[in-house]
């Protein structure tokens, strides 16, 4: 029997990250973060504007609310094909699904923990305190704003950068934000200005 000297190279066939379902989890990582702290600077910027200081939102620690996070990977995975068709499909879409989520996790955070981080007892057609016009109609304009013009230019900017670059960023991130939600479950942010009542 010969003995095999040159073994084929099989690195090839399927580079890390090269195939489709790796790169799409790779990116919903990454809209799920990047979400969740472009939600947690306008949380930050409002409360800033409205009472003057700064005050870290939501029950994590870090500079993130996850609750943004959901809400731009589900806008972009349910609604990626009603963007092209028309932006006001979007729109009603976008509403209809954010206020949906803020619903079930404003009732989920009160029930569970007993705790608020939102309030719009006091805001026109309001249900609960968890949900009302005024952040329905932003769901709505944010998820045209994501799906139809933003999405779009930050998949192509994630994608221009070094495989490696992207497997240790969203490898960080995932860690801290696990070790963030473990702190976070024993001892959630709450306090004055950040949870209601």
């Amino acid at each position: 029997m010969k003995k095999q000297t040159h073994l084929p190279d099989f690195t090839n066939l399927c580079p890390p990250e090269q195939n489709h379902i790796t790169w799409f989890i790779s990116l919903q990582i990454f809209f799920f973060f990047l979400c969740s702290i472009a939600g947690f600077l306008w949380e930050v910027a409002i409360f800033f504007v409205k009472d003057g200081s700064f005050t870290n939102r939501g029950f994590l620690y870090g500079p993130w609310l996850p609750v943004y996070g959901v809400g731009g990977v589900l806008f972009y995975l349910l609604l990626s094909r009603s963007a092209k068709k028309h932006p006001l499909i979007t729109f009603v879409l976008s509403l209809l699904i954010g206020t949906g989520l803020e619903l079930l996790i404003g009732w989920f955070l009160d029930s569970v923990w007993d705790l608020r981080y939102w309030d719009y007892r006091g805001y026109p057609l309001n249900y609960n305190g968890y949900i009302c016009l005024w952040s329905a109609l932003g769901f709505g304009i944010a998820g045209v704003l994501w799906v139809c013009v933003l999405s779009g230019f930050f998949a192509r900017l994630w994608e221009k950068l070094p495989v490696p670059v992207r497997l240790g960023a969203n490898t960080i991130l995932v860690l801290l934000f696990v070790l963030d939600c473990a702190a976070a479950l024993i001892f959630p942010n709450i306090g004055r200005g950040i949870t209601f009542p």
